[in-house]
């Protein structure tokens, strides 16, 4: 795995501006500096064209994104239904789900949400003992329907009052090398991260 597509699906709203979702972004960068890295940022705008040839090029796609109402932002959905066209990520099948043209290629979501952790895999919460991923599971099916693999996601709870910045950033360190990086490495986190953490707002 050397080439990796980041994709910061991050819409703003008055309450969740994308601070945390825009340094963790900003990290993953750091992070994997060894790699061949293309981004996109949704709010920015994109080339349809443009997106399907990253999709084509990379061997990873890393999607960073907040969690709206059990979903993904609005602008990342659209998105979606615009790049992930057939004939580009997938065609017709004899059998549903078997049509993906990005085979041999994986992802991984990297969510923040504004639940507490203690709300997921307990069957007495209101999520009726769903993990993340059960939450996720419409997402996992779009990626996997075009034919790529997942990696094991990492998730970021109660990021509207979060003031464990630099943890959060270690973990994310230590999620990459050992699933992007395949490292031993407990963490990458140097002075230049350490200054990412203090500016940080813990905001979706």
């Amino acid at each position: 795995m050397k080439k990796i597509l980041l994709i910061n699906g991050h819409e703003p709203f008055k309450k969740a501006q994308g601070k945390l979702n825009q340094n963790l972004f900003k990290h993953m960068e750091v992070v994997l500096k060894n790699f061949e890295i293309e981004k996109t940022v949704v709010t920015e705008g994109y080339c349809v064209e443009k997106e399907i040839e990253k999709f084509k090029w990379m061997d990873a796609v890393i999607v960073q994104t907040p969690i709206y109402w059990f979903s993904v932002p609005g602008l990342f959905k659209t998105y979606i239904d615009t790049v992930f066209l057939e004939g580009a990520f997938f065609e017709k099948a004899k059998k549903f789900g078997h049509g993906g043209l990005l085979t041999g290629k994986q992802y991984l979501f990297s969510t923040t949400w504004g639940a507490n952790e203690a709300v997921f895999n307990r069957k007495s919460s209101f999520l009726e003992g769903k993990s993340v991923d059960d939450v996720l599971f419409p997402l996992h099916k779009t990626f996997q329907y075009c034919g790529m693999d997942a990696l094991p996601s990492f998730s970021v709870f109660n990021a509207m009052r979060n003031q464990h910045i630099q943890n959060t950033l270690e973990d994310l360190s230590i999620h990459l090398n050992h699933h992007i990086n395949q490292s031993k490495e407990k963490s990458t986190f140097t002075k230049e991260l350490a200054q990412i953490a203090k500016g940080m707002l813990p905001y979706h």
